[in-house]
């Protein structure tokens, strides 16, 4: 009966990496009602805390949407690049980096992408080096952001193990994520010819199917309240982070839950007020669909994992304890191939890490390990990885970097790399802070 258990468990896994986003959560859905009504098993309690703190984050980010405040950081990014062209390869990953610690999204650096390609091309750089890196850089920034689902998720657990502050949970994995994006960055910005010698580029160039002039800037004017808005989300967001950092100096006993689930609504209401958002747009912004979308994944397949797995901890904790202990690596490892099939850091630190806090994992083996959970880039089909090699007409991406043979595509290198030298990094930080 154990080993039927987890076939499902796998079989839902790999379904639902297949179906991709939604589908997700349906396949966990489907396992669960195979576990519950076919193999009689008790469901583990709903993964609530982290419901709530990803639905109050994403209807901010969607409030600040409507307002215009994500238009405003998108323009002053790409004002950024086109002034320091020669600097496109370390500016554009250190760009995309930091819109999504702020954001707690990965999709702001779609908004880049293609002010990175075009500032490229115009300067002779080849596109796909700094797309690459901005794109992997996107990714791991979740694993650093305060507000991320991910890591939303993560501290969850580690705040109700006790003895690590959210101070110090930050200075591990935000440090960890920069150094594993800074790595992914030089990598990138030494993988494939320069596009002059590119012959596919070249050719293009003779089919007349590579624009080379300068796009006319006819940018809409922003909405009077996209600058407040963003004021205000960082704010609540800094606000957040200080009743976090100093709780004992304060003296509140808030959990990181209502901390964030009342300053989001909170900052929500405040743009409303001042910024002029129409509450009708709200629902229909792309965040809010997208955000909402990462909801049912984490009821669904984490739902699932936790049941099944939960149901046999005592069991597994007798031998993982032991591996765990001989090799803290594998909990990054478990973190890494997670992530790879789910395309999701929030669904992976929700399903994993109340996993490994069970099974004896200790916080500094969590909080170094916790970057591996960006591994989006394994195939070039996460929407972020797909919409860059999307807007490159330059063929940068195309040929032996094509991704025909799945891993043969310019994130594969940079993006493993990266990660393989973020995790000793995590690995090192937690040894000095905890």
């Amino acid at each position: 009966m154990v080993w039927l258990e987890f076939a499902l468990l796998f079989g839902c896994i790999v379904y639902a990496a297949k179906l991709g986003g939604i589908g997700v959560g349906m396949a966990g859905g489907l396992g669960m009602a195979i576990a519950v009504f076919g193999l009689g098993l008790k469901p583990s309690g709903l993964p609530i805390d982290v419901i709530l703190i990803i639905m109050a984050v994403i209807f901010t980010c969607s409030v600040m949407h409507v307002a215009g405040g994500m238009d405003y950081m998108v323009r002053v990014s790409g004002n950024l690049l086109r002034k320091n062209p020669k600097y496109i390869n370390y500016l554009a990953p250190l760009v995309t980096f930091f819109l999504t610690v702020f954001s707690g999204t990965g999709y702001t650096a779609m908004s880049v992408l293609n002010v990175i390609q075009e500032v490229a091309k115009q300067n002779g750089v080849r596109p796909s080096k700094p797309l690459t890196s901005a794109v992997i850089a996107s990714q791991i920034a979740i694993t650093a952001s305060p507000i991320s689902a991910a890591t939303a998720a993560m501290w969850v657990v580690v705040e109700g193990m006790g003895g690590v502050s959210f101070g110090q949970a930050l200075m591990v994995i935000l440090p960890s994520a920069f150094f594993g994006s800074a790595v992914c960055a030089v990598i990138s910005a030494w993988q494939g010819c320069e596009l002059s010698q590119d012959p596919i580029f070249k050719d293009r160039m003779a089919k007349g199917l590579v624009r080379m002039t300068t796009a006319e800037q006819n940018e809409a004017p922003l909405p009077a309240g996209a600058k407040l808005s963003v004021m205000l989300f960082l704010i609540s967001v800094v606000f957040i982070v200080c009743l976090l950092l100093f709780k004992k100096q304060i003296g509140h006993t808030l959990g990181s839950r209502d901390i964030i689930v009342i300053t989001m609504l909170l900052a929500g209401m405040l743009m409303y007020w001042f910024c002029g958002v129409e509450l009708t747009k709200i629902q229909k912004s792309s965040i809010f669909a997208g955000g909402y979308e990462s909801l049912i994944v984490i009821l669904g397949i984490v739902w699932l994992a936790s049941t099944i797995i939960g149901t046999h901890i005592p069991e597994i904790k007798a031998q993982a304890t032991v591996l765990l202990k001989q090799y803290p690596a594998l909990l990054a490892a478990a973190y890494f191939g997670v992530s790879a099939l789910l395309f999701s850091q929030g669904a992976t630190s929700a399903l994993l890490t109340p996993v490994a806090a069970s099974l004896g994992c200790d916080a500094a083996t969590i909080l170094a390990s916790f970057v591996a959970c960006s591994a989006l880039y394994i195939t070039n089909v996460y929407p972020t990885s797909a919409f860059a090699v999307a807007c490159d007409d330059t063929g940068s991406y195309m040929g032996k970097w094509s991704g025909s043979f799945v891993v043969n595509h310019p994130f594969f290198i940079p993006g493993l790399v990266g990660l393989v030298a973020a995790i000793p990094f995590g690995f090192f930080m937690a040894g000095i802070v905890l």
